[in-house]
């Protein structure tokens, strides 16, 4: 995904830019349907301490990149942008997303995620099955999502302090966050891009827009 000089050629989850911040801090995008291919881990090192190198690679396999395929039909699936990570709906409520290693006591779910492009998928059912169990298709719904864009490595203090910010920035701006909406972490360049091209983003669902 992506190239050493940051620039990201993937294909993109469809969406509409709705609204931009007066203070340019963040801009409200509604997302079109859309289909992923997920897998979770359990951990209590925190979102980007734990197992999302493993994590990457079941997904990674199951569009066959550098491999065949691991899907029913051995299909190859070209790789898009972002990489979303999230928490496990329901677990570590409690526990601010992208927290230090010290502030997680207790092991707490999350989920990565690759969007299959949506020129091929219309829905989960289009899609060719994972052979590893431990990778789901699913539908994911149209939503609106709060963004805010950043560079720089993704970091768990990082997402801590941005997601933090997005949700004063939105709250200030009297903008509605999603009830129980966690904050979620996105990845758009490869680990070998330098720190400061690469492109990140917490994204918060919103209501009311």
């Amino acid at each position: 995904m992506g190239s050493v000089l940051g620039k990201i050629t993937e294909e993109l989850p469809r969406h509409d830019v709705v609204k931009k911040a007066a203070s340019g801090f963040y801009e409200i995008r509604r997302y079109a349907p859309a289909v992923v291919a997920e897998t979770s881990y359990r951990t209590s090192r925190g979102m980007f301490e734990g197992d999302q190198g493993g994590s990457f690679m079941r997904l990674a396999k199951y569009i066959g990149v550098m491999a065949k395929p691991q899907n029913d039909t051995t299909t190859a699936i070209s790789m898009t942008a972002p990489v979303l990570m999230s928490r496990g709906a329901g677990d570590g409520a409690d526990t601010p997303v992208g927290a230090s290693e010290g502030s997680h006591p207790e092991t707490t779910t999350y989920k990565m995620a690759f969007f299959m492009p949506a020129s091929r998928f219309s829905k989960a059912s289009d899609a060719p099955k994972p052979t590893n169990p431990d990778v789901t298709i699913r539908d994911v719904p149209a939503r609106t999502l709060a963004v805010h864009t950043f560079s720089g490595n993704l970091r768990q203090a990082a997402i801590a302090e941005r997601g933090e910010r997005l949700r004063r920035a939105l709250e200030a701006d009297g903008v509605a966050a999603k009830e129980g909406a966690e904050v979620m972490a996105a990845g758009y360049n490869p680990p070998w891009t330098p720190w400061f091209l690469k492109t990140n983003e917490v994204m918060l669902e919103v209501s009311g827009m």
